[in-house]
Parts: C-alpha cells; sequence; structure tokens
C-alpha cells in the first residue's frame, strides 16, 4: 500500500486492535499482548505520519494544494489521535495479580479518532476506479449499427491505438507492422498509415509503400497530428497516393509543399460504435468522475499550460463526487514529450499497474461508457477541427464531457463543458440536474454518430483511391393518419430532410428499400397530431441506427424520472406507434397503424430516452415569420420583473445559435448563485434555425425569470438590434448584456452587481475580460483605464478628457452591469446591422458617465475563435457591417467634438491594423467589392492624410476617383 493511499478515515477498527481488558493468567503473556499492541500504535502513528508528509502540498495556489494540506493535516490528527493510545498504554500497569485497573475499551475509545470526519474526495482513486470498473463490468458490448455494416473492403492499419480504435469494426481490418507487412501484400484492398506509429517513416516511405503501390493498392496517409508536425511527416505522407488530415491548418500546410495539392482532403476522426456507444448506460454506472489519460503513443508536446488543466482538475475534486485521474504509461521512465497529470494531483493520480484491469483497451472503453462525467485534455489549443480523441469517445458513449479548451470544441461541441475555473467546474456538476445532464449527453451522441462514424470516414476514404463501397442515404419518410398545420411545420423544420410525408391510406405508394433494392425510403417514422416534434426529433432516430443493431427505435414518454432506467436499453412493451422509427420495415406489416403496432408488440426495441418530443399546446406556438408583438412582450415583460422581484437583466442576442446558447451563456448563468434573481433576456433577431426558435421557447416556458422575444425572421446582421430591443424590454433596476456563446464566469455578474449596489453614485460596475482564442488572456481594463480617470472613494470618476487620454480604448459591455435607468435615460441606440458595435456602445458609456466602481477580475469568459462567428469570416459583408458602425461612430464624435482626436489618435492605427488586416484574407474575385467599402469607411471621417507606409501603399495601389488625399 502506498502512503498516499491511507485514508485520513482510518481508524483504530482498521488496524487490528485489540482493546485492553483485564486478563487472569500468565503474566509474561500478558505483557507480550500489550507490546505487542503498542508496536501496532506506534507503527499506525508512522504510518500517519508518512502519509501526511506524502499529501503535503509545496504549492499553496491551487485548490489541489488546498485538499492536500487539508488531508494531511487530517493524517497528522490520527497520528496524534495515535500516539495518545500508545501514551494511555504506557501510563496504566501491564500486568498485576493484585486487581489493579487496567485499561478499557472506554478508556481507547477517548483518545480514539473520530469516525465518519474524512471528506468523500480524499478516497483512494485506485479504488474508485476499480469500484467503477466493477460497476461497469455488466454493460452489453458495443453493436455495429444496423444501418452501418461492416464495409466489404480489406483494409491494413498501421497506426495508433487510437486511430486503430476509431476504425475498429468498420471493415475487415488488418494491424500492419514492420515484421509482417509483407505476408499481407496480397490480402489489402487499401493501406491506411497514420501520422502516429511504431513503424520507422523511412522504412514506409522507402520499403512497404511502394511495394504495396507496386501491387496497386492504394495507400493513404491519414493524420492526426497538428500543423506544426508537417515537416516532420512529409516524406512519408508525400510517398502516399492521398493524404487525410484532421487539421485544417495542416492540410493547407501539405496544400503549399506538394506539386499535386488536390491530393489533400479533410478528413474526421473516426469514431466506432463497437467501442464507444451508449447502448445500455443508464442510469449510470458510477458517479465518480475520471481522467480516463492521453494517448502516449502520440505526441503529447502540444498540450496546454496549466490553466485550464488545474481548474479541470480542482473543479472535479471540489465537486464533491469521487475523482480519479488516469496515467497511461508508467510513472518511470517516460519518454521526453510524454505528457503526465501534474505533480500535484499525484494523491488522485493511478498507474496501469494499480488497476490491472484497465490494460485491456476494451475494459477501457467500457469504463468511459459507464460513467456519467468524464474529462478530456486536449493536446492542440489552436485547431477547429483536430480535438482530442477522448472528446469524441466520450460523447459518442453518452458521457458528459469536461474538457480543456480547444477551438473545434468550442465552436463545433458546445455541449463539452471547457474549464475556465475550479468554481464553476464544481458549480456545474453540483447544480446539474438529470434532465439536462441527459440533454448534454443526447447532444453527444447525435452529433458523434453523425459526423464521426468510423465507417463513414473509411468510406468517404474508399471512394476517394476509387474503391466501390455501398452508400447509406437513410432516406426518411414520415407517416401520419392528419397532417395537421403544426405537424407539417415540426417536420419542415427537422434538421435532416425528409424524402416524403404521406399519409396511412396512401403509404403503399411508398417502397421500403432493402438489402438488395433501393426502394423509395430507408427509414419510416410515424407520428401524429397529438404531439409537437423537436427538430433534432429525426435526427436522433437515424443516429440510433448507426450505433445499435435494432431495426425500431423509440423515444420514451415521460419525465426523466420516469423513463431513465429504460433510456438506452433493447426491450419490450413499447406502446406508442408515434414515438417509433423503423428501419427498412418488411411490406407485409405496414397495411395499417394497426398492424404496425402489433408487429411492434413482437420486437425487440431500442429505447433512446424522452428527449424531443412533447403534448401539444405545453408551450406557446410563435410565428416565425410575425415575430413577437412588442407591446404585449413589454407587459409580460414588466409583469415577469415585478411579480418575481428580479433584480438583474441578462440581454441575451440571438441568431442561430441556439446549442451554443443552451450550453455555453444560459448554462453559465443557470450556475450563477443568484440566477433566480436574474430576468434572462432572450432575444431572438429573426432565426432562420428552427432549433434555435425551439430552444428559446423550451428555456423560456421551463424557467419562469426566462423571457423570450423573437423578432421576424431573416435577421438584422448583428447582435445591435436584439440588444437594443432587450434594453428597451429591461424593467430591473440592473441590466447586462451576455452572447450566447460567451460564458459569465465565477458569478461575475453578482459580484458586479452587489459593488454597484453599494456604490449609489456609480453609472455601472466593470470587471475584467477572460478571453480565449489561440491561448488563455485576461484583458485588465482597470490598468488600461488607471491614467485616463480620477480615482477616490472606492470610484473611478472619467474626465472631459477620458477618452483622447485612453486613446479611445474601449471595453466590453458583457464585463460590465449599469443602473437601468441611467443607461435608458442615455438615448443610445446601437447602429442595426453593425459588427463591433459594442465598443463603440462602451465609448458613448465611458463619456457620458459621472462614475463607475471597478471590479478586478475576469467577469465573464469570451471566446473569440469561434469558427461560426461572424467576426471570423470575410467577405464584402463583413466590411459593410463595420461601415455601419463608422458612418455612425464618425457622425457621434462629431456631435461631442472629438472627431479630430479619435482621427489624430485611432483612427489610422485600427484601420490598418484591423481592416487591412482583414482584407488580406478575402477571396481574389470579392476584393473588388471590399476595396470600395474600404474608402466609403476611410471617407466616413473625412479628410485625411495618411502617414503608415502601410496604409500608403494600400490606397497608392487601389486608388479612386477621387483619389484619398496622401501627402
Amino acid at each position: 500500500m502506498r502512503w498516499i493511499d491511507l485514508h485520513p478515515s482510518a481508524s483504530s477498527s482498521d488496524f487490528d486492535e485489540s482493546n485492553a481488558r483485564s486478563v487472569e493468567g500468565d503474566e509474561s503473556i500478558l505483557s507480550a499482548a500489550f507490546a505487542t499492541h503498542r508496536a501496532a500504535l506506534n507503527a499506525t502513528e508512522l504510518a500517519h505520519r508518512a502519509a501526511a508528509r506524502a499529501w503535503q502540498s509545496t504549492d499553496k495556489t491551487s485548490l489541489a494544494a488546498v485538499l492536500r494540506d487539508q488531508a494531511a493535516a487530517t493524517h497528522l490528527t490520527r497520528a496524534d489521535s495515535y500516539r495518545g493510545k500508545s501514551a494511555l498504554l504506557c501510563a496504566k500497569p501491564e500486568t498485576s495479580s493484585r486487581g489493579d485497573v487496567r485499561p478499557t475499551a472506554q478508556d481507547l475509545e477517548k483518545v480514539a479518532p473520530e469516525r465518519g470526519g474524512a471528506q468523500g474526495f480524499l478516497g483512494s482513486p485506485r479504488r474508485v476506479l476499480e469500484e467503477a470498473f466493477e460497476a461497469s463490468s455488466g454493460l452489453p458490448a458495443g453493436e455495429a449499427g444496423v444501418s452501418r455494416p461492416s464495409l466489404p473492403v480489406r483494409v491494413g492499419l498501421i497506426a495508433d491505438a487510437s486511430l486503430e480504435a476509431g476504425f475498429h469494426g468498420a471493415a475487415e481490418l488488418a494491424s500492419i507492422t514492420a515484421e509482417n507487412w509483407a505476408e499481407n501484400l496480397g490480402d489489402l484492398d487499401l493501406l491506411i498509415i497514420g501520422s502516429e506509429t511504431s513503424v520507422p517513416f523511412e522504412t514506409l516511405a522507402d520499403v512497404i509503400v511502394p511495394a504495396f503501390r507496386e501491387r496497386s493498392v492504394p495507400v493513404v496517409f491519414f493524420s492526426a497530428a497538428a500543423a506544426g508536425d508537417v515537416e516532420a511527416h512529409f516524406d512519408i505522407a508525400e510517398a502516399c497516393d492521398r493524404i487525410f488530415t484532421v487539421d485544417q491548418r495542416a492540410a493547407e500546410a501539405y496544400r503549399e509543399m506538394l506539386l499535386e495539392p488536390s491530393s489533400v482532403e479533410a478528413a474526421r476522426m473516426p469514431v466506432s460504435p463497437l467501442l464507444h456507444s451508449p447502448v445500455g448506460t443508464r442510469p449510470a454506472r458510477t458517479d465518480a468522475v475520471a481522467f480516463f489519460g492521453l494517448d502516449q503513443s502520440r505526441n503529447t508536446r502540444h498540450v496546454p499550460a496549466a490553466e485550464t488543466v488545474t481548474a479541470l482538475f480542482d473543479g472535479a475534486l471540489a465537486s464533491g463526487r469521487p475523482v480519479a485521474f488516469f496515467q497511461r504509461g508508467s510513472a518511470e521512465g517516460r519518454p521526453g514529450g510524454t505528457w503526465s497529470v501534474p505533480s500535484d494531483y499525484a494523491p488522485w493520480t493511478v498507474f496501469p499497474r494499480e488497476v490491472q484491469q484497465l490494460a485491456s483497451r476494451d475494459d477501457l472503453c467500457r469504463l468511459q461508457r459507464g460513467t456519467d462525467v468524464g474529462i478530456a485534455v486536449n493536446q492542440v489549443v489552436g485547431s477547429q477541427t483536430l480535438v482530442d480523441s477522448q472528446v469524441l469517445q466520450l460523447q459518442a458513449s453518452g458521457t458528459m464531457v469536461l474538457s480543456s479548451y480547444n477551438q473545434g470544441v468550442n465552436s463545433y461541441y458546445p455541449n463539452v463543458y471547457i474549464a475556465n475555473s475550479a468554481e464553476d467546474v464544481a458549480k456545474t456538476l453540483q447544480y446539474l440536474g438529470a434532465d439536462e445532464l441527459r440533454r448534454i449527453q443526447g447532444d453527444g451522441i447525435r452529433t458523434v454518430f453523425a459526423q464521426h462514424h468510423g465507417a463513414d470516414v473509411l468510406s468517404s476514404i474508399c471512394r476517394a483511391v476509387g474503391i466501390s463501397v455501398p452508400e447509406v442515404e437513410e432516406r426518411v419518410l414520415v407517416v401520419t393518419e392528419e397532417l395537421t398545420e403544426e405537424l407539417a411545420s415540426d417536420i419542415r423544420d427537422q434538421t435532416l430532410t425528409t424524402v416524403g410525408v404521406t399519409t396511412w391510406t396512401d403509404l403503399h405508394r411508398w417502397k421500403p428499400a432493402t438489402a438488395t433494392t433501393p426502394g423509395d425510403y430507408d427509414i419510416l417514422l410515424p407520428v401524429g397530431p397529438s404531439r409537437r416534434y423537436s427538430p433534432f426529433y429525426a435526427e436522433d432516430h437515424v443516429a440510433a441506427f448507426r450505433y445499435q443493431a435494432s431495426p425500431v427505435t423509440s423515444k420514451l414518454d415521460g419525465s426523466v424520472e420516469e423513463t431513465d432506467e429504460f433510456a438506452h436499453q433493447v426491450g419490450r412493451h413499447v406502446e406508442d406507434l408515434e414515438l417509433t422509427a423503423w428501419w427498412r420495415p418488411s411490406a407485409e406489416i405496414l397495411g395499417t397503424p394497426r398492424a404496425l403496432a402489433g408487429a411492434l408488440l413482437e420486437r425487440s426495441v431500442y429505447t433512446i430516452d424522452h428527449l424531443g418530443h412533447r403534448p401539444r399546446d405545453t408551450r406557446r406556438t410563435v410565428n416565425p415569420t410575425s415575430g413577437s408583438d412588442f407591446e404585449a412582450s413589454k407587459r409580460e415583460f414588466h409583469r415577469t420583473a415585478e411579480s418575481l422581484g428580479l433584480e438583474l437583466a441578462v440581454v441575451v442576442p440571438i441568431y442561430n445559435n441556439g446549442d451554443h446558447l443552451r450550453h455555453k451563456a444560459f448554462a453559465s448563468l443557470l450556475r450563477s448563485e443568484m440566477f433566480d434573481r436574474m430576468h434572462i433576456l432572450l432575444i431572438n433577431d429573426g432565426s432562420t434555425d428552427a432549433s434555435t426558435r425551439d430552444t428559446v421557447e423550451e428555456l423560456a416556458q421551463h424557467h419562469p425569470n426566462v423571457s423570450a422575444f423573437h423578432h421576424a425572421a431573416g435577421g438584422s446582421g448583428s447582435a445591435s438590434r436584439p440588444r437594443n430591443t432587450g434594453l428597451a424590454l429591461s424593467f430591473t433596476e440592473f441590466v447586462t448584456y451576455l452572447d450566447p456563446d460567451d460564458e459569465e464566469l465565477d458569478d461575475g455578474y453578482m459580484e458586479l452587481l452587489e459593488a454597484l449596489r453599494d456604490q449609489p453614485r456609480a453609472d455601472f460596475a466593470l470587471g475584467t475580460m477572460a478571453v480565449w482564442t489561440h491561448r488563455y488572456t485576461v484583458f485588465d481594463y482597470h490598468a488600461w483605464f488607471q491614467p485616463g480617470v480620477d480615482h477616490h472613494e472606492g470610484l473611478n470618476w472619467p474626465r472631459p478628457d477620458t477618452l483622447r487620454t485612453l486613446n479611445f480604448r474601449p471595453a466590453s459591455i458583457e464585463a460590465l452591469v449599469a443602473r437601468t435607468e441611467w443607461l435608458k435615460s442615455l438615448g443610445l441606440v446601437q447602429p442595426v446591422g453593425a459588427v463591433g458595435q459594442d465598443t463603440y456602445f462602451f465609448q458613448q458609456l465611458m463619456y457620458y458617465a459621472t462614475a463607475y466602481v471597478p471590479v478586478y477580475r475576469p467577469v465573464y469568459t469570451y471566446y473569440g475563435a469561434v469558427d461560426t462567428s461572424v467576426m471570423n469570416v470575410v467577405s464584402p459583408k463583413y466590411f459593410r457591417k463595420y461601415l455601419i458602425l463608422e458612418t455612425a461612430r464618425a457622425t457621434w464624435l462629431r456631435e461631442v467634438g472629438l472627431l479630430e482626436a479619435y482621427k489624430d489618435q485611432r483612427f489610422e492605427a485600427f484601420f490598418v491594423s484591423w481592416y487591412l488586416e482583414k482584407f488580406e484574407k478575402v477571396q481574389a474575385d470579392q476584393r473588388e467589392e471590399a476595396l470600395e467599402i474600404l474608402h466609403q469607411i476611410a471617407h466616413a471621417y473625412g479628410s485625411y492624410e495618411w502617414t503608415s507606409p502601410r496604409a500608403r501603399a494600400f490606397f497608392n495601389k487601389h486608388p479612386e476617383q477621387p483619389q484619398a488625399q496622401l501627402s
């Protein structure tokens, strides 16, 4: 036993310590017994002191260090207790024939340590994993999806364990090594070489690849490495027929280096349902939160700095759940570049030698499937497409993922929780309800099997190299007895396009496909007018056919509490035909709904979950064409704020980003201590995405302090209109703004509100901003603004020359809480359709403010590299949005007498560093239009003499008539 495994709750009963009692008989035997007992007490004391030294941390800054010190103190208390017991024995006569009083059990209990005082999160991590493994051992094996049978090809793999796991079961696979490659020359249809392999690249490029190509076997290089590794892999990649790369930047690098750039294609990381599947995982087999380690066959030098790993691990420990961090590979002799769990987490770290069951890949996969929550550490931060394989594997297993930051995770898997602070991680786990947990997990299952199924990834590779493989279309036919207007709307709004809608009377006109004939459809989806179906309803069924073998699936009817034990199970007794889906049903059971319902009672059905449908009339219906009535909404919002006594309005502008809204912004507010005092205003700017509208209405219906307003479909082009609407509909004392893809941090808004309430002369309270792009940064606004404001009485007081002194530098309006009455009194309107408008808005607030109260810490997290954000898509439309902003800002600066100062101090620097930098990313066929708009932006500020060499070169190269004045 390691000393650090000695749990602080250990007591005398754990060490075979017999109670002293009066013994008649041989005095020498009694004396020896007491000596043995004292020795046991002394040994136990020394064990606890050794454990205390092992737990003691040298770092005093992290939560892990605090927990370690608490454990060390507990061990020292135990050690002192055992010393006291030993002293008590020494103080009493060891033997006596005259009947002297000897130590009793009651005497020992006086110095015995208290029982049950230790906290659960200090339990042995080995025991945590062993118990989790035992609980998960009964999970059913994963299955090939009924819609995804193994492909009829023979594929050789020279790859690491992660890529082999992803393609497992997708075809007939052979693991190719430096020793057996020649034996397989005549047996393969395709050879895939991974970027991580134990076979030397020289052997691959000079021997193995030429041999297979000579036999006309296509050879593919599959890279799951970052762009920085392209040069190291180039020789072997160039020797292959085609290159598939997961990282988009690596693909660009290969195209630049190769003579035939068209041979490079994008790829997705594969996931196999035979290894990672939600089948049988409800309810979860264990409540442990585990980190399953990094794949040590990969180069892990890209693992990010400690800020997110520390928040991730500390937050899991602070949540109160049992926690274990599994370190793949041995503790000793790790090769350079191999990442290991930070040393401060050694007491919670387990190595393979300690849990022998986890030596097997299948056993580790089963443990991943058995948990409700798992931890993943991304090896790369700055990629929109390359994420750690465990992020995908855990989601496919129906497991919620806590993750370190990665751009792609943030952009495309918003249901994956990104750790920004230990407090937020702990609160997320503590406050997470069962229903929301199942939504998070359901979104992950659907996404992974829609985009990363191993058979689909392999199919795309085969077709690219000319190998013919079956292609599954999964055409969905909806059938109903009555097609109401509401039902028709729900069908149109599905994220999957259906091949058609029919009635039971006309169903005979449609032929179901079979394994040998294409037919008209593959999936029959019975629905009924008594229900409403969410946009993801059909896609959930389609995903289920990809990861399990039953040809009939069903949604469950009832709450999560009523249905959870039946979710993701295969069984009978499903009775509601209008919640089922059928994979290529035979024609003989399709005559009537009664016939199909009868067949349902005889089939084994895979039940998915309870999500994605509801009884009709349980939620209001909003017409997306006309949107909400403003005056009616105004009365409703006012009534809600007043009746619930709400204090802070949080304006959330929304456009086609419902997933980020649910899992990022709203989830961060939901874990706030003051959530019930917030009035959360979900202002939909006319989203054309039905799933976003559905999410907005669902959140508003479920939470009484959430109100929703919908602008007519189409969108205004930016967050300005919904922010203006939100302010007009705010009826609380305080107000702030939060974009749907950002997050409140550590109850930041509550701290701002309380600080502002304590300072009645302040107009707003301002915190700082945490920023994630390709790295983590904190924007310290108070350090920036210190030279431009006066400081007294705990407030910052802007001066008439503040904007000039600060070089017009702005802060984010998401980092402040303002007095609603004051903000409305200014009559400011954010220019509709403009981007960057919040910086201009803050400049105006700073100009008009009497005083503001500073809060010296980040209050929200801004994700600056969301791949779908308008800020990261450069086109003429992008510059046109900025033209709206600059026209409005120049007009206001002229009105308040600051135009010349702005031109002298900020205009040219911003034009060069922002607009000209973005212009380089505009496609060639769109540059002429973008140039025209840039000239209009320049003219918005009147005549100007350009001094920057880059600006001069730009306007000389791209003049207009009349030409911008140059010196």
